[in-house]
């Protein structure tokens, strides 16, 4: 993402924000099945303890959606919109917030997770090279693993202002990182969710996952 769509992209927000205020339609939510998605995101990995990055936050809803489900985690979003940050801080003042472009400015620290909700769904010149730079930077600042959602390719009809994902090219980008994924396309129909798992230990003599080793 250059300068000027990072811009172009900040402006759009925060025009949407000034029209709806505090409210998913901000977001380009406007169907309310933001909550559905966070359940998919935070269903996957035993979460309690955990410490989380929200990459590109919006207004922070899931850290509120944390609380709400009594997830005992050490929750950080960020954000490159400055308007979002501020009403984010205002309806959740316990959440840590931050305005922050990791692509262009890095990650100071690790996390157990990361989390990344709608914003591989903008259209951008080049959509492609946006996934593997941030895939890049998840796997080297996430300890345990990372997750995130795409609108499917794999439809009856296309958003013409969206960037609609092709699942098989998303599965082969995250095999680069880890030969343990998991693709959720269950919960909506034009939807998916990816999920990278970074413990890639295995009992050799039976080629299974720990976890699953008494299973055999």
């Amino acid at each position: 993402m250059n300068e000027t769509e990072k811009q172009r992209i900040v402006a759009a927000y925060s025009e949407r924000f000034r029209e709806h205020g505090y409210s998913p339609k901000s977001l380009g939510w406007p169907k309310g099945r933001h909550r559905l998605r966070y359940f998919i995101l935070v269903s996957h990995w035993p979460l309690a303890g955990a410490e989380i990055l929200d990459f590109g936050c919006g207004f922070g809803d899931l850290y509120a959606y944390c609380r709400e489900q009594e997830l005992n985690v050490t929750y950080e979003g960020i954000d490159i919109n400055p308007d979002l940050i501020a009403e984010g801080l205002r309806q959740h003042p316990s959440a840590r917030l931050l305005v922050h472009d990791a692509l262009s400015d890095g990650l100071v620290r690790d996390y157990d997770y990361v989390f990344s909700s709608g914003v591989h769904n903008i259209r951008l010149e080049d959509n492609w090279s946006f996934i593997e730079a941030t895939f890049e930077l998840f796997h080297r600042h996430a300890r345990r693993g990372f997750a995130v959602n795409f609108l499917s390719d794999k439809v009856d009809h296309r958003l013409e202002h969206a960037y609609h994902a092709n699942p098989g090219q998303i599965v082969e980008l995250a095999y680069r990182f880890s030969n343990r994924i998991t693709l959720r396309n269950d919960y909506m129909p034009f939807e998916f969710t990816l999920f990278v798992d970074k413990d890639e230990k295995f009992d050799r003599e039976v080629a299974v996952f720990d976890e699953f080793r008494s299973r055999v």
